[in-house]
């Protein structure tokens, strides 16, 4: 059992928005559009508990990230260290690999192309 084991159960967004968890095992989380602060709030109150449940995130659809996007890529990199695996960043579009070069965080993922 690890620490994740003890979250509650995260229901997948049907909001529509850029940030929407999938429950499935393990937890994906698929980022598109403009993943900003709107975006964040608008994904719902379940999102900081799924977020230390992903694994994976799918950022190929993504056209704009800022700080409180950033934030949520840094959340689920750090929990899943403190699981002792690393989160795959799966198709990382061009602003979400620039944000993680100016940041310095691009060694926090790996990174498939």
């Amino acid at each position: 059992m690890t620490a994740a084991d003890d979250l509650p159960p995260v229901e997948p967004s049907t909001g529509g928005g850029a940030v929407v968890l999938d429950a499935g095992d393990p937890t994906l989380l698929h980022l598109r559009g403009e993943v900003d602060l709107h975006a964040v709030e608008t994904a719902g109150p379940d999102l900081d508990a799924g977020l230390r449940r992903v694994e994976v995130v799918d950022a190929g659809e993504v056209t704009f990230i800022d700080s409180m996007g950033l934030h949520c890529l840094i959340t689920a990199a750090v929990a899943a260290r403190e699981r002792g695996v690393r989160v795959r960043l799966l198709r990382p579009s061009r602003p979400v690999v620039q944000m993680l070069e100016v940041t310095a965080m691009t060694d926090f993922f790996d990174v498939e192309a």
